[in-house]
């Protein structure tokens, strides 16, 4: 069994699984927000979608090293 391949797939599974919990959050709380306070919508809704593309982020780097990692079976 190669561990470097079951390494780099259970990184992504939790990682995965981290970024969607994170931006379920997220999402959740930037909308009762916009909820409690419409006025402040705009910018709640900048912060929000910032920072769930610093979340993207993470996954797509895990994805590149998983991929180098595999690579180097």
């Amino acid at each position: 069994m190669n561990f470097i391949a079951l390494g780099a797939g259970l990184a992504m599974a939790i990682v995965g699984l981290g970024i969607s919990l994170g931006q379920g959050s997220a999402l959740g709380k930037g909308l009762e927000g916009i909820a409690k306070q419409p006025e402040a919508g705009g910018r709640i809704q900048t912060a929000m979608i910032v920072g769930m593309a610093i979340m993207e982020t993470i996954g797509v780097l895990t994805f590149v090293i998983a991929i180098i990692l595999t690579g180097k079976m």
